[in-house]
């Protein structure tokens, strides 16, 4: 393979340290916490967004008298 960059000594290299040393729940954490400011800041977004008066027809069909 032309695109290995692993040759076959035992010792890695400080970038092969580093990825091995990251801490997959400390980066899941992080990635929640990110999606979870998102989503609160798509909810507040389409809340100030929506108009507070109910449309027209949904008064008349709400008003309607049961058959």
């Amino acid at each position: 393979m032309l695109d290995d960059i692993r040759n076959h000594d035992a010792h890695p290299t400080p970038e092969e340290l580093a990825w091995m040393d990251t801490d997959p729940l400390k980066g899941a954490t992080r990635a929640l916490v990110m999606v979870g400011v998102s989503l609160m800041i798509g909810m507040g977004a389409s809340f100030i967004l929506v108009p507070d008066e109910v449309p027209a027809p949904v008064l008349t069909a709400l008003s309607a008298p049961a058959p």
